[in-house]
């Protein structure tokens, strides 16, 4: 009986390759690390705008949020964003969402 040496080949370079594969996508994060839940991001925006609120003697309350997940990114963005808005232009203007909160979607009182 010939072994074939050219086929062991293949099969190695074959199982080499699936293997490195299943490795990297072992390696993958998981898609939800990238999102808060409801409850969580709902918990961080309405603390800042209470924060905000208090500093400011103003009365801008979060009376609801869109139910669903929010980008990390984009919420800790928000936060941000509203920790470091003037309270000037807080209590004065019309609208003092800023532009980081855009995409995350609420209703102002």
């Amino acid at each position: 009986m010939k072994f074939n040496f050219l086929s062991f080949g293949t099969v190695c370079k074959s199982l080499i390759l699936l293997t490195i594969v299943l490795f990297g996508l072992s390696n993958c994060s998981d898609v939800d690390d990238d999102f808060y839940t409801f409850g969580e991001a709902g918990t961080k925006i309405m603390v800042a705008y209470a924060a905000k609120d208090a500093e400011c003697g103003s009365s801008r309350q979060i009376t609801s949020l869109v139910p669903g997940k929010q980008r990390k990114k984009d919420v800790d963005n928000c936060v941000a964003s509203v920790a470091f808005e003037k309270c000037s232009f807080w209590t004065q203007a019309g609208d003092p969402v800023p532009f980081a909160c855009k995409a995350i979607e609420f209703r102002l009182k």
